[in-house]
Order: C-alpha cells, then sequence, then structure tokens
C-alpha cells in the first residue's frame, strides 16, 4: 500500500478529492470529485459545460484506459452562413459542441468507480450553497467578460450592482447546486435529455439539436504511446495536439544521441519542426486513427532531419490540405491513477448561460477552422482539433508519473520543457516546476522563432538562444497562463509526491 496523491489547480478541489479517499473511494472516485469542485469554484476554467479527455491506470494492467467525452458540432452547422468570417468568433453559437464532461463522470465511474455516484456531488453542491472566496483569477474573468456575463441568470450572485464581485468575498451559486444535485439523483441522463437538453439546445439558437445532445455519449479510445528516456510515455489520441508532448520529446532524444546537456535551442525546434504540421494532421480521424502519423518513428525523424542544430528556422509543411482549462492529477493508496482534464476552452467558455441552470457553455468549437476541404473544417457531429494534452507515463509496465497543465495550445510546449529535464535526470520535479518558462504564439508553417519568456535569472539561456537566431520578448514575472502544470511521481524512495505550481496562488497538492 502506498500514500495517496491529489494536485488540482484549487485547493477546495484537491480538498474535495482527499474527502472522497477518506471516504473510500479510490482515485476514479476522488477525481471526478476534484472536477465536479473546479467547475464551481474555478468556472473560469472548466465546468458541466465543457468536455473531458481522462487517461485512467489501474493497478495490475500494464497500460491505462483512455475517454474521449468531447463533444462534436451540431446538426444545424449547415444552416449558418460563415462567408464573413476569417475564423469561428469565440463567442458564436456554433462554436458550442455538445459538452461532454458529465456523461464522462458518469463513464469512468460505471467502469472504476466505488463509492456511489452521488456521492462525489456531495462536496461540490455544499459550495454551492454555502459560498467560496472569489480568486484573482476568477475576478479578473468576470472582469473581462462583465458585459455578456452580468446579464444572464447564469451569473446568479457574481456581479453586485453591476460589478464583479471582489476577490475574497464570498460567492453562492445556488442554481448551479440544484442542477449539480438533479445529476446526482438521476445520473447523466437529466442533463442530456429533458428540460436541460432543451435549455443547452435553445441557447444555442438550436445550432445543436435536442436529438445531438440527446445522442452523446463517451468513447473509450486507445491511447498512443511512445518510449522516451527508458519511460513509457502515453497520451490522448488526435483529435487532441496532445502527441505532440511526446513526440517532441522524442525528437530530442534523436537529435542529442541520448546524452548531454538540455540544449534549449534544440528542445525549441523539435518542437517548432512538429507543430508545423499540428494543423494539418490534427482532426477527427473517426475509424480511420491508424492513419495518424504523429507519433511513427520514421515520421519523427524526418523532422529531426529539417532541424538546423546552429541556427534557428522556419519550417515548411510537405503536404497542403484542401486557457479555460483545468488539469488535476489523483493516485490513490491501491495504485491506480488518473490524468484528467477537462475545459471550457477560452476562459469561461462562450459566455453563454444556460437558463436557470447556472453553467455556462464551452467554446470548444473554435477549434474548427473554415477552410473548404479541411478534415478540421467545421461540420455537422464533426469534433474539433482539441488542445487539451494530458499525460501518463509508466516504466518497465509500472506507474512512475501523472502529468498535465492547462494552456490550450501551450500545453505541450508547456509540457515538454517541463518533463525534459526530469527525464534527463537534471532536475527533480521540484526543480523543474520552478524553471522560467517559454511559449510561441505562432508555429505553423513558414513562421520564426518568437520566444516568450518568463522572468529568469539565467541570462546565459536567453544569450544563447538569441545567439541561434531565436527572437525573445521577456516579461517581468511568473505567468499564470504559462500553467499549473499538476504532476505526481514516484520518487527514489518509492514513495509518491504531488506538486503544484505556484504561478496559480489555487493550486494545492495533497498527499
Amino acid at each position: 500500500m502506498t500514500n495517496s496523491v491529489i494536485v488540482s489547480p484549487h485547493y477546495l478541489s484537491s480538498k474535495a478529492g482527499q474527502v472522497v479517499i477518506e471516504k473510500g473511494g479510490n482515485a476514479i472516485d476522488a477525481a471526478i470529485a476534484v472536477n465536479i469542485v473546479q467547475g464551481v469554484a474555478a468556472p473560469e476554467t472548466c465546468g458541466i459545460g465543457g468536455d473531458l479527455f481522462a487517461l485512467i491506470w489501474i493497478n495490475g494492467e500494464e497500460k491505462p484506459y483512455c475517454l474521449d467525452s468531447s463533444g462534436y458540432a451540431g446538426s444545424n452547422i449547415d444552416t449558418i452562413d460563415f462567408s464573413s468570417f476569417k475564423s469561428l468568433p469565440l463567442n458564436h453559437e456554433a462554436t458550442v459542441t455538445v459538452p461532454g464532461a458529465v456523461k464522462g463522470w458518469e463513464s469512468i465511474h460505471n467502469k472504476f468507480g466505488k463509492l456511489s455516484f452521488k456521492d462525489l456531488f456531495q462536496e461540490a453542491i455544499k459550495i454551492c450553497n454555502e459560498g467560496f472566496e472569489v480568486s484573482v483569477e476568477l475576478n479578473h474573468t468576470l472582469n473581462h467578460h462583465k458585459d455578456s456575463l452580468k446579464k444572464q441568470n447564469s451569473s446568479e450572485n457574481f456581479y453586485v450592482d453591476g460589478k464583479p464581485v471582489e476577490v475574497g468575498k464570498i460567492v453562492r451559486r445556488e442554481k448551479l447546486g440544484k442542477t449539480l444535485s438533479s445529476i446526482a439523483n438521476n445520473g447523466s441522463s437529466v442533463f442530456y435529455e429533458g428540460d436541460i437538453a432543451k435549455a443547452i439546445s435553445k441557447a444555442t439558437k438550436n445550432t445543436l439539436t435536442e436529438e445531438d445532445i440527446n445522442s452523446f455519449d463517451s468513447k473509450w479510445v486507445s491511447p498512443l504511446k511512445i518510449d522516451i528516456y527508458g519511460k513509457t510515455g502515453w497520451v490522448t489520441p488526435p483529435h487532441t495536439q496532445s502527441y505532440l508532448t511526446l513526440a517532441t520529446l522524442k525528437a530530442y532524444e534523436l537529435i542529442t544521441n541520448l546524452g548531454g546537456e538540455l540544449d534549449p535551442h534544440l528542445l525549441v525546434e523539435c518542437y517548432r519542426s512538429l507543430a508545423a504540421d499540428r494543423d494539418q494532421i490534427t482532426y477527427d480521424y473517426g475509424d480511420k486513427i491508424d492513419s495518424f502519423v504523429g507519433l511513427n518513428l520514421d515520421y519523427i525523424k524526418s523532422k529531426v532531419s529539417e532541424i538546423d542544430t546552429y541556427q534557428a528556422k522556419s519550417f515548411q509543411n510537405p503536404e497542403k490540405l484542401g486557457g479555460g482549462t483545468a488539469y488535476m492529477a489523483v493516485k490513490d493508496s491501491e495504485g491506480n491513477a488518473v490524468s484528467l482534464i477537462q475545459s471550457n476552452f477560452h476562459g469561461i467558455g462562450s459566455t453563454i448561460g444556460v437558463s436557470d441552470y447556472g453553467f455556462f457553455l464551452h467554446n470548444r468549437g473554435a477549434g474548427f477552422n473554415l477552410i473548404d476541404n479541411h478534415p478540421n473544417k467545421i461540420y455537422p457531429h464533426r469534433k474539433p482539433l482539441h488542445t487539451l494534452s494530458p499525460t501518463i507515463w509508466s516504466k518497465d509496465g509500472k506507474l512512475d508519473m501523472v502529468i498535465g497543465t492547462r494552456g490550450g495550445r501551450y500545453q505541450p510546449q508547456l509540457l515538454s520543457q517541463f518533463i525534459l529535464p526530469i527525464l534527463l535526470k537534471s532536475s527533480t520535479p521540484e526543480e523543474a516546476m520552478n524553471k522560467s518558462r517559454w511559449v510561441i504564439d505562432y508555429f505553423g508553417e513558414n513562421t520564426e522563432s518568437n520566444l516568450i519568456f518568463e522572468k529568469t535569472s539565467d541570462e546565459n539561456t536567453i544569450n544563447y538562444l538569441k545567439d541561434k537566431g531565436h527572437k525573445i520578448t521577456m516579461k517581468d514575472s511568473l505567468q499564470s497562463s504559462f500553467g499549473p502544470i499538476s504532476i505526481i511521481y514516484r520518487d527514489d524512495n518509492e514513495s509518491w509526491r504531488g506538486v503544484a505550481d505556484s504561478r496559480v496562488a489555487t493550486a494545492k497538492a495533497i498527499y
């Protein structure tokens, strides 16, 4: 027996997981409870109006289970005229795909849970009714979207005299509490059928039909994997971009021939060479996922061959084809673990509230494009490119690490630079968590290397990258949007530890 570990972006979420573990629940039960509370206390990250992906490690098995509980575009998408748009507006009803989180909770609970489904909601419902302190991040979101949110019923108590509730003040979400109570007592059917489904359809101006919502189901799929530096990395398959984390790390292993000090130029170029293809090869493959090449070793080698070890360059795609997120990691004393990510996409999502039910709908459909004949063009019942990128790591067939982050398109960038020094054993997870991070806004084909760097005292690295031709913009502090990364790992003494990211003040690891 080993210790349980819970890491999430909010202390109330982590505490909810701890309560479930203490009641006799397992990692799967705890992860669900963590997720439900996260959507209550931090709706700027996730909620019942969004999607969910999970990697689940069951002790004694040698590969994780993978759940895709993400939704598809509505049947009436093809009735909308997009001719005046270059891309999909974030607050357009067309960006609302069927929310998958609630069905996802039920699916993983039915397969692996120990406690009753109802038990997993109790902390969240209590917090809805008793209230919670408004965080800096939630206050910022309420300010940013004030004009859209303050007039909606789902924004109950978020605004006082037209102004967002101040940081540190208590806010209650009784309407959401009633909705969660109904789901707890009746299961996911109460969300995907009847009055709530009608309200969701109405909120999207019938872009999502009731039948679209009624017929949604989660899907168990095969995870992708690749061996890197003696460990096996596992990720969710496309339509997610999760493969990019593993592909980047494998490319780095190949180009450096298994050794040497960490070279930031090569890591950046490994990512950029592979990311130049992302939008061309990441889409909803349906039953043709075997044709995905992103973790094919020959493909990765071909991208490595394009890299100049001395200078940053632009990368061209070889073939032309026609955020708000919360990551949580949980491991129980039995050795089971969950790497779960759930999202509204952009902050609080589409800002479209659902009647009096107390929640907002995500805008994950903004991951589609409007390019004719492209496999990621918005289309009825198609799923969009997803940025969510959870990981699980094993070694010799045993669980080794559970790692993930929020960050939209930045997720593989953040994860690869965090994980690499751990794989190289040049940093402990605690040390890696405190290292300055970079992100790249534009990484498609024929783009330059423009890095946005957090504040750092490591001038040698900055000068080295500049000498290699990377353009760098410096931030004057650590950035909350460059995380929070959460990790659970097995240390050298075979004990399990969790590390939360100080970039977000509410993040908490319990073990």
